[in-house]
């Protein structure tokens, strides 16, 4: 029997406090060795002049001149970068670090839960951790540290996370005949998403798929896990965008899952527009399950919202 496959992620985010080109290049291996000791590899990378955006086995890396996002997913253990990571962006130069994971579909196939990992974590930082949302339905789990100074520049990110796709949207990302990852996208519409950015994606054997999108300092990134016994996919992006109505009704308007949670991160600052005008409270065929917001003292601040559809 096949062992299923795990699609919801972690997440580590590492903010420097000032910038430094140098962590760019992978010359000497380090981000592949990085990459190889959760248990990830490298497959294949894109860059611009301010980014460089690898896509994994599992998930995707991208890395800044002043900041480095890893995402994985499987039965990787992203906590296990953190060394090598810290080897190549110095401790004393970190500003921020997050680490998120959310609720896992087989947990009992996994290496270590949350609780393990913070208390790994905890030998590097002396962070605090958070669980966003109820215990027994989606929920993810944050820990951070950051320094007493506060990043200032606009700093947002929205996590589409979705469970359950229609089955017709599962047999789009089968892969069929002589088929192409163009071809994937353009029946899909993962292609009219953010067109302008430059694409790498990659269609896994015997299914799976990930997309690195990237324009200047801008990411977008989607994941697909197209098992029928626990579909997942997910999407994030660091664009800014007073309201994210339209971008998440077109992401789900893709995947049309049975629920799905949307995350935003973002640090507070009078002149942004608040986060609780940037994400629709209505979505059309669902219903908000569960809303919260929190705010830590790091000066970042979380919106979580659940949202099921209407039977």
């Amino acid at each position: 029997m096949m062992v299923p496959f795990e699609g919801p992620e972690k997440k580590l985010e590492i903010i420097l406090k000032e910038r430094r080109p140098e962590i760019r290049t992978n010359a000497d291996g380090h981000w592949t060795g990085v990459v190889k000791a959760c248990g990830a590899e490298i497959v294949r990378q894109k860059h611009t002049a301010e980014i460089d955006a690898y896509l994994l086995s599992e998930s995707s890396l991208f890395v800044w001149d002043d900041r480095v996002l890893m995402i994985t997913c499987g039965t990787t253990s992203l906590v296990k970068a953190v060394p090598g990571i810290l080897d190549i962006v110095s401790k004393e130069n970190i500003a921020f670090f997050f680490y998120e994971r959310k609720n896992l579909m087989y947990p009992h196939l996994q290496n270590s839960d949350f609780e393990m990992e913070v208390q790994a974590l905890s030998a590097y930082f002396t962070g605090k951790s958070y669980r966003l949302g109820p215990a027994n339905r989606d929920h993810v789990h944050i820990f951070y540290y950051s320094t007493p100074e506060r990043w200032v520049e606009e700093d947002v990110t929205l996590e589409v996370l979705m469970h359950d796709m229609h089955p017709a949207v599962l047999s789009a990302f089968i892969p069929k005949e002589n088929d192409t990852v163009s071809a994937l996208e353009k029946r899909t519409g993962l292609d009219r998403l953010y067109p302008e950015m430059e694409s790498d994606s990659l269609q896994f054997q015997p299914y799976g798929y990930s997309l690195n999108k990237i324009l200047g300092e801008k990411y977008m990134t989607v994941h697909v896990t197209p098992e029928p016994s626990g579909s997942y996919a997910s999407f994030e992006t660091n664009f800014p965008e007073a309201d994210y109505t339209q971008t998440i009704t077109r992401v789900t308007g893709i995947f049309q899952p049975n629920r799905f949670t949307l995350v935003m991160t973002g640090n507070q600052d009078e002149d942004q527009v608040p986060q609780d005008e940037r994400l629709p409270y209505e979505m059309p065929g669902y219903r908000c399950t569960e809303k919260s917001f929190y705010e830590f003292d790091c000066g970042y601040a979380v919106s979580f919202f659940n949202y099921a559809k209407i039977a």
